[in-house]
């Protein structure tokens, strides 16, 4: 059994002896199975996505997702997922953009 990355530092150190470079498409599941998947996660038709490698974490059309309860999803901004963002560590946090990032409207606007 491997010894638990503990620092993010130690989880740089592990990726360049693997010889990836940060923009590698591998590097997001190759991350989550080093550290596990973050509970920064996108939604979408029922299912709760790892924001970081994309992998499929629950599924809440045909069961229940216990993970729903701490997630902290990708374009909210309510107060439970500000609350559950408080409660993460590096470990959720290595990979993923700030999930309450406002994206830019590329829809042509209409002046009044």
């Amino acid at each position: 059994m491997t010894a638990r990355i503990q620092t993010e530092q130690e989880l740089w150190e592990k990726i360049a002896a693997l010889g990836l470079s940060e923009d590698d498409p591998q590097l997001p599941g190759i991350v989550c199975s080093l550290i596990g998947h973050s509970r920064i996660q996108t939604y979408g038709f029922w299912y709760y996505y790892c924001a970081r490698c994309g992998t499929q974490l629950g599924d809440t059309l045909a069961g229940v997702y216990s993970g729903a309860e701490k997630a902290v999803i990708v374009g909210h901004d309510c107060d439970i997922c500000r609350a559950n963002y408080e409660e993460l560590t590096w470990r959720d946090k290595f990979m993923v953009d700030d999930p309450f990032k406002k994206e830019k409207s590329t829809a042509a606007t209409v002046d009044k």
